[in-house]
């Protein structure tokens, strides 16, 4: 029988792992067990939102550069309208003056050749003399043109 008394022992011990955890232990082992997962999912949410955030960065910086791109050019269809503008006020300007220049001309040699003599028509040439003063005073070169030739058909006729 003492056999018997030895067996069953070994038989308790044999169907247990032979080791034993405290509670505080086993409670330590699950808790870091816990920590350790929510770790992981915490890692695995934080490398997912950093990877978003760096997505949306490099987004927002390739609209940024595509923006300044289009402004650029822009800016630089702007800058060549606008330099043709300046040569078309410049050249208007040009013209009239010549205009100017060769009209005060035309004037002062009538002048001298008639000396303030009086021409018939005279009068009819005044009213488009003074729709010429006119015009060029508001620099419409379109229609100053057209008093300029007036003006001169004028005179042609009155020195004919």
């Amino acid at each position: 029988m003492g056999n018997r008394s030895s067996t069953p022992s070994s038989e308790e011990e044999g169907s247990s792992s032979g080791m034993y955890l405290t509670p505080e232990l086993q409670g330590k082992i699950n808790t870091d067990f816990e920590e350790k997962i929510i770790q992981t999912q915490w890692n695995s949410y934080r490398k997912g939102h950093i990877e978003r955030y760096q997505q949306r960065e490099a987004q927002n910086a390739q609209r940024h550069h595509e923006l300044q791109q289009k402004q650029q050019q822009l800016n630089q269809q702007a800058k060549l309208v606008h330099d043709e503008l300046d040569r078309m006020v410049d050249g208007a300007k040009s013209k009239l003056s010549d205009i100017e220049v060769a009209l005060e001309y035309d004037m002062k040699r009538l002048s001298e050749k008639f000396q303030d003599s009086e021409v018939s028509g005279g009068e009819k040439c005044v009213d488009v003399r003074a729709e010429l003063s006119r015009c060029y005073n508001t620099l419409d070169s379109g229609e100053c043109q057209v008093f300029a030739k007036k003006l001169e058909k004028c005179v042609t006729e009155a020195l004919s």
